[in-house]
């Protein structure tokens, strides 16, 4: 044993060792320092085996620094705070003290791991105030401990305490003053946002000691922020973070402002306004300081107002180039439509300029051309059905600009193109909507301007054309033509042959009572003339062989005479496709289809045009369901027009036919139809009953009223003849 006296000597000399070292810790200017001459104080006086000093930061205690081997005591870090019982943070414990059971933590467990024979732990607090941690000394061979060294270790504890909060206060303004050296020398009023922001992340990234940094700046246009490509090390967020109004930033950024934590999120505000934000994300096992939070303020006031002026000087000069640009894409367009007679020019031009693939459709929202641009054959298809396939809701819309989406996810704009009031064609632009902005609409306005352009003018060249083939083609149809050598001249510029064999066809389109009652002269003409439009458009496509025509208001094709059985089978598939282009505008439309016969010389077209209005007349009265019929086909309708007075047939009809349309009890058409039908069934009374879908007793009654109100015998024959003569008659003059 020691006795008092050397004791008191051992003692008094460790309180004034141990103020000495106090006094030489002020010193230092970092906390590294500090706590590195620390412990390199204990083991040159003490000559022990190892010492650590453990410093808690939020809920976790860290290996600062240590001296010797410890393998198994510092494996335990980093170590969540309970791990330690608060006994060792808030005073001395000697390896000789009693540890309770509830005391006995990991952080006891560790060092009894170590096996040191003497062990002793200094808290570094001062009173009445939270502990920085806990300091450790260690022997591997026993060393007597003095019990009043307790209260001089307490002391010096506190003097750790105030030496770690000195130098941790002169890193703080040294690393404050570093920063703003730094800034001050790399970001400039004039700097550019790339340099600005790669300087502001660079700087927050090595400040901090993080393993990454980067920073958002929000465009307002979008709504959204987006990250900016300089970053700090290797960044794993997403490109653009969408924000709804009326949330939360926390909301986007969880780690707003946070301490203790792995990753934090500084704002960049400038009047107010959050313009951005800078992210930091720390190595694995460090987290967030108060000292780290105080150095991303620093930079973000310092940066905020700077990076927000150089993104707008940047938006300026880019919106400025764009303009210039598209001045320069304006002449060019225009250029287009002087020099080039279709649409290829412009079409191919505005796809580089605006480097998207477009689609030119017509007004029937048909392809007409195109240009890709790093889009392939499927897109272009996926695009051209997707619009064929909507080209009626895309008609009804009002709106000049409709967007779709296609399958993979991608969208294309159709723009509607428009001409002094008129519908002229759409183009499709594969382009995501909000990739659009003010200069790049300017551009695509001013295209469906040079469009329009184009289209009319292509137009007036087209109406010209048709005027003077209408002014030629009518000559054919009159009873004696003029001047044979100068329409043979005009037939031949439009290809023509009048001296090969020709048939004339009229057409004539109708509509429901209730759409003539709704609509004007004006409109109803006008609806057929965009329904004859698009008819002569599909002939050309597909029957480029006939010429089509009008004469005062009728609209007439001439077709190549090919003769052959198949004959009537083509003009039934003509037909078809007529009704169905009729139908596809108006639902309630009706058309109807007259042929005439083979012309076999140059004065014949007049005699088939006549025929072909007297076919129309029959298809339009008689065969309704059929919607067509040529002249060879008429029969006894062929002699009925060469008839001169039709008085004495209006007399002949009204003196067979009258009495069953004026009958009582309406049913005048009834019996009316119903003697028809038994004429054409040559009085067969079970194939007319069939026909009618009639019992026979009613067919009977029928034909009992219809004699009593002609009075006549229908098993005559001559009487027979003569109602089926008047029925001819009332088709022929449509009564």
């Amino acid at each position: 044993m020691v006795d008092n006296k050397k004791q008191s000597a051992l003692v008094e000399r460790l309180n004034i060792h141990l103020r000495k070292t106090a006094r030489q810790l002020i010193q230092f200017e970092t906390l590294e320092e500090t706590l590195l001459f620390l412990v390199n104080a204990f083991w040159k006086q003490f000559s022990c085996d190892y010492v650590a000093i453990i410093f808690r930061e939020e809920d976790r205690l860290y290996k600062k620094v240590a001296k010797g081997k410890g393998e198994l005591f510092e494996s335990i870090f980093p170590l969540h705070h309970t791990g330690c019982s608060p006994r060792f943070l808030e005073s001395p414990v000697w390896c000789y003290d009693i540890i309770k059971a509830d005391e006995r933590c990991r952080f006891y467990e560790s060092i009894e791991a170590e096996k040191f024979a003497t062990w002793f732990t200094v808290p570094i607090k001062e009173q009445d105030s939270d502990s920085y941690g806990v300091c450790l000394v260690g022997f591997r061979s026993f060393v007597p401990l003095f019990e009043d060294a307790n209260r001089v270790f307490v002391e010096f504890g506190k003097d750790i305490v105030s030496a770690i909060g000195i130098a941790m206060n002169k890193q703080k303004e040294k690393k404050k003053l570093e920063g703003m050296e730094w800034l001050q020398e790399n970001v400039s009023l004039g700097s550019s946002l790339e340099k600005l922001v790669g300087s502001a992340v660079e700087r927050a990234g090595k400040g901090t000691e993080a393993e990454a940094a980067c920073m958002y700046l929000f465009d307002e246009t979008k709504s959204c922020f987006v990250l900016h490509p300089a970053a700090y090390g290797f960044v794993t967020l997403p490109t653009a973070i969408q924000i709804e109004h009326n949330r939360s930033l926390y909301e986007y950024f969880p780690f707003l402002d946070r301490c203790g934590e792995s990753e934090t999120t500084v704002p960049l505000i400038v009047n107010l306004k959050t313009v951005g934000v800078l992210h930091v994300k720390k190595k694995q096992n460090r987290i967030v300081t108060q000292e780290d939070t105080e150095l991303l303020h620093l930079i973000c006031s310092h940066v905020s107002v700077l990076i927000e002026n150089a993104r707008l000087y940047k938006n300026e000069r880019e919106s400025k180039a764009r303009l210039a640009k598209f001045m320069e894409h304006q002449k060019e367009l225009v250029k287009q439509t002087l020099i080039g007679e279709g649409f290829r020019e412009i079409t191919s031009s505005l796809s580089q300029m605006i480097e998207r693939t477009v689609i030119l459709f017509d007004r029937f929202v048909r392809t007409m051309d195109f240009a890709p641009i790093d889009a392939s054959e499927h897109t272009i298809q996926s695009i051209v059905q997707k619009a064929e396939a909507r080209s009626n809701e895309i008609r009804k819309s009002s709106s000049m600009e409709q967007w779709f989406t296609l399958e993979d996810g991608s969208e294309f704009g159709l723009f509607t193109i428009r001409g002094g009031g008129e519908l002229l064609g759409y183009l499709a632009v594969q382009i995501q909507k909000e990739d659009v902005d003010a200069v790049l609409h300017m551009t695509l306005n001013h295209a469906l301007n040079v469009y329009a352009t184009q289209f009319i003018k292509q137009k007036l060249i087209l109406d010209a054309k048709d005027q003077v083939k209408e002014s030629f083609l009518n000559q054919l149809f009159v009873p004696n033509m003029q001047d044979k050598e100068r329409v043979i001249q005009y037939a031949n510029l439009f290809k023509l042959n009048v001296f090969e064999p020709h048939k004339v066809a009229v057409i004539s389109f109708s509509f429901e009572e209730s759409i003539e009652k709704e609509s004007d002269l004006m409109e109803i003409e006008a609806k057929k003339t965009l329904i004859w439009e698009r008819f002569r458009e599909h002939l050309s496509r597909h029957y480029p062989s006939i010429v089509a025509t009008r004469k005062e208001g009728l609209f007439i094709l001439i077709v190549p005479d090919q003769g052959g059985r198949e004959e009537h089978f083509e003009w039934e598939r003509v037909y078809c496709q007529l009704k169905t282009i009729t139908l596809s505008h108006e639902k309630g439309a009706k058309v109807y289809l007259g042929i005439s016969s083979s012309t076999q010389k140059i004065d014949h077209y007049y005699r088939c045009y006549k025929e072909a209005m007297q076919a129309l007349k029959i298809a339009e009265s008689r065969f309704q369901h059929k919607g067509f019929i040529d002249f060879d086909s008429l029969g006894s309708y062929i002699v009925l027009s060469n008839l001169q007075d039709t008085m004495i047939a209006e007399q002949f009809i009204d003196n067979y036919l009258s009495p069953l349309l004026k009958s009582s009890k309406g049913k005048g058409k009834e019996l009316f139809d119903t003697l028809r039908v038994y004429l054409m069934m040559n009085g067969n009374l079970k194939e007319t009953s069939e026909h009618l879908f009639i019992h026979r007793s009613s067919l009977k009654y029928r034909l009992e009223r219809i004699s009593e109100l002609l009075k006549v015998d229908l098993e005559d024959a001559e009487e027979r003849f003569n109602l089926m003569l008047a029925y001819k008659l009332h088709d022929f003059y449509r009564l």
